[in-house]
């Protein structure tokens, strides 16, 4: 497998958990150019301060589109690109208003469809797309059916990616739990004692790392003959839980 060793990866959503994992770690395994997109500039200015001097980055508002476009025209030609966004808002079907669940399907479908839409034109035919859903999209879970929706819209935008931007390469990423600060604004108070009732139950008796997310991102921006596939990564969490 070639890795990611010279090749110039963007990351949408680079400046905390899965995202900034990625870009560490393709940093580490000899990536030519990193470049890291993400809402808030204080949050930027930290990844890039952990990231180092050959890292780049950008503010961008992941829910807006045109600001996307700008972001990626800015970035150029491209090898892979890797899409992060999401956001949790746990309600019942019954109790949801639109208005207040409607960002997290806006964060991760809309944000990786609009990245892949404007990423495709600057990325190398032999380059790759990843984006990411989660386990919540094959696995019912109480509070999250829009959680589960956008993880589901995610995987079936990729394969529809994989016929119409061939010979790019698309794949999907779907992780189980992972201590990110995603996690914070989910569980809030309750987070230890959630992730320890959580990790209780599985097989490993512990939730995932980012890092060990991020070594799957870079498998599939690796692998060339990886292609149209959701890589499930959550411990085995679907089998037990």
């Amino acid at each position: 497998m070639k890795g990611v060793e010279g090749a110039t990866v963007v990351v949408l959503g680079g400046t905390s958990g899965l995202g900034l994992a990625t870009a560490e770690l393709a940093m580490s395994r000899g990536a030519g150019r990193v470049i890291v997109g993400g809402r808030d500039p204080e949050r930027l200015d930290e990844a890039l301060s952990r990231l180092g001097p050959r890292a780049e980055g950008h503010q961008v508002d992941v829910s807006d589109e045109e600001a996307i476009k700008t972001f990626l025209e800015r970035t150029g030609r491209l090898d892979h690109l890797l899409v992060t966004p999401s956001k949790l808002v746990p309600t019942a079907v019954v109790d949801a208003r639109a208005e207040a669940v409607r960002p997290a399907m806006d964060l991760r479908f809309w944000a990786a469809f609009h990245a892949s839409r404007h990423a495709a034109p600057l990325l190398e035919p032999a380059g790759s797309i990843t984006l990411v859903s989660g386990i919540a999209g094959t696995r019912p879970m109480a509070r999250e059916a829009v959680a589960g929706a956008s993880c589901a819209a995610v995987e079936a935008l990729m394969r529809s990616l994989v016929t119409e931007l061939a010979p790019i390469r698309c794949n999907v990423l779907s992780p189980g739990y992972v201590d990110t600060p995603l996690l914070d604004g989910f569980f809030g108070d309750a987070r230890a004692q959630k992730i320890a009732a959580i990790a209780a139950q599985l097989p490993g008796r512990r939730i995932g790392s980012p890092t060990e997310v991020a070594d799957a991102a870079l498998f599939l921006m690796g692998n060339a003959y990886m292609n149209g596939h959701v890589l499930t990564i959550d411990g085995g969490h679907t089998l037990v839980v």
